[in-house]
This record gives structure tokens, C-alpha cells and sequence, in this order.
């Protein structure tokens, strides 16, 4: 395995042993911890389409309009967090 070096007040010192593990122990920790990441970073980016559905269902109720599409649409962003490819995640279309 390779040296690994970290830096202290500017000078480049070897790392221990157990420092080489706490950081590999580290790494793997952060790697393994990725999909929920990905998960946190879909919910975020699904917060302000839920809040306009919220707002588009609640002006149709307010006007006697039909607000199904707009229900629909809102189940299935809540739906999206129970997929399995997180990569790969496609938003559903906005009613019309």
C-alpha cells in the first residue's frame, strides 16, 4: 500500500498507521452513506413542486375547479423517494 503524507503547520508528515485506517474506516463511511445523500438531495430538490401543487390544488378546491390531475401529479413526486435507481430519478410531468 502507498504512503499516505497529511499536512501539519505546512509540513508534509506521514501518516500513522492507524491514521492510514481511521481514514480508509472514513472514506468507506462516506462512500457507503451515498444513497442517502442522493435520497436528501431528491427530496430538497422536490420541496417547491410539492409547495406549487399544494397551491395549484388548493386555488382549484377554492374555485370549485377539478384539482385530480394536480392530486395525482402531487402523490406521484411523493411517491419518487421509493425508487431504487436513484441516479436516475425522472420527475412526473406537470398537469396542464
Amino acid at each position: 500500500m502507498a504512503d499516505m503524507y497529511k499536512n501539519v503547520d505546512g509540513k508534509r508528515i506521514k501518516m500513522t498507521s492507524e491514521e492510514v485506517a481511521q481514514r480508509q474506516a472514513d472514506d468507506n463511511a462516506f462512500a457507503d452513506d451515498a444513497p442517502n445523500r442522493k435520497l436528501a438531495k431528491l427530496r430538497n430538490d422536490r420541496i417547491p413542486l410539492l409547495q406549487e401543487a399544494d397551491y395549484k390544488i388548493n386555488n382549484l378546491v377554492d374555485n370549485g375547479g377539478d384539482a385530480s390531475a394536480w392530486r395525482k401529479y402531487r402523490q406521484e413526486l411523493r411517491d419518487i423517494t421509493n425508487t431504487s435507481d436513484l441516479d436516475n430519478v425522472t420527475f412526473p410531468a406537470k398537469p396542464s
